[in-house]
């Protein structure tokens, strides 16, 4: 009988922990963890993370942040910079871009940990204006390695990097704008206005069906075979077995989402206008945290793991993090728990 005490009192001393630790990891206000006040009054579109004490952020007058575990300190805009950046991606091997207006590329230096304009693109003589402005606007970026990435503008301006030149190509019979693009494998997926969706398999982009015509603005997969993508009118698709469905989540009719980001397909995170949060847990969407910071746009959600995340947007930057401690007591086994997800902080 005693054993049996013992037992339960373990399995509810194990259950307050995790309890504990889900009311004290949370989302934080960070923009007082950048170092450039300048910065704290920016429009920021987008931010990665190789490792939780390494990440880039981008956004409007030329800004560069870079994330070094402690805080945000401010890069030097390179050379020919444009006004606005609007994305950047990095891969594992630590090669990465920044694009932006005027189709304008940007390529990291690992050995000066700086970004240097990259002048071989190929541009059509039809999209420079007279007085030689470069017509086209690019959106989202995508770095598979040091000689592999890909660009998304509108329909007519994908843009690929093949090690030594940036090249155009395109997916016929599609002149929409495109907002998102992520490859996983050697599958790629781009989504845009009036709820197109592209897909990239064996060499070539072709169109997929789509349960929506409102504009697509963000996609992130879980690989090849599960993700989801969110945009405008409170719009949520997830895509399983092959096809891609709408679904319904309550508190998102009438936003804007702009970023949506899938750690796995049980955690995910999509953020939008008017300070818009909301979160995945297990099958379900629920919004979180809405408004609790800032009513401002929020531009871009990426999380390096279940216990550290980001958000950024319009003069905003939020952290969610958990402490060494919380952790470990995170990790301390249920001894009445018949499956060890559900142990799992949120």
């Amino acid at each position: 009988m005693k054993s049996g005490i013992s037992f339960i009192t373990k399995a509810i001393t194990a259950a307050l922990i995790t309890i504990q630790f889900q009311a004290q990891a949370q989302w934080n206000d960070a923009i007082a963890n950048i170092d450039d006040v300048h910065a704290h009054n920016t429009y920021f579109n987008d931010l990665q993370f190789l490792n939780p004490n390494f990440g880039f952020a981008v956004g409007d007058r030329s800004t560069i942040l870079i994330f070094d575990g402690i805080s945000w300190k401010k890069q030097s805009a390179p050379n020919q910079a444009a006004s606005a950046f609007y994305g950047i991606s990095m891969s594992a091997d630590t090669n990465g871009w920044i694009i932006g207006e005027n189709a304008t590329f940007y390529q990291y230096s690992k050995a000066s940990n700086s970004w240097n304009y990259f002048k071989n693109v190929e541009i059509d003589k039809k999209d420079i204006s007279k007085d030689n402005k470069v017509l086209i606007d690019l959106r989202s970026v995508y770095t598979i390695s040091k000689t592999s990435a890909w660009a998304v503008a509108d329909g007519q301006h994908i843009y690929y990097f093949d090690g030594k030149k940036w090249r155009k190509t395109s997916c016929e019979g599609v002149n929409e704008q495109l907002y998102s693009v992520q490859f996983v494998n050697n599958k790629g997926f781009a989504v845009g206005e009036n709820g197109i969706i592209l897909q990239y398999e064996n060499g070539k982009w072709s169109k997929m069906g789509t349960p929506t015509i409102s504009k697509l603005r963000s996609v992130s997969m879980v690989d090849e075979t599960y993700g989801f993508a969110v945009g405008e009118n409170g719009t949520f698709l997830v895509y399983e077995n092959g096809i891609w469905n709408k679904m319904q989540v309550n508190g998102s009719e009438g936003l804007r989402l702009r970023s949506v980001y899938a750690l796995n397909d049980k955690k995910a995170w999509a953020v939008g206008d008017k300070g818009s949060m909301f979160c995945l847990e297990g099958k379900n969407w629920s919004a979180c945290n809405t408004g609790k910071f800032t009513n401002a746009i929020l531009t871009k959600v990426f999380f390096t793991g279940e216990g550290q995340g980001w958000v950024c947007g319009q003069n905003s930057f939020l952290n969610y993090e958990m402490s060494i401690d919380d952790e470990l007591n995170s990790k301390k086994p249920d001894m009445n728990a018949s499956n060890a997800d559900k142990n799992v902080p949120k």
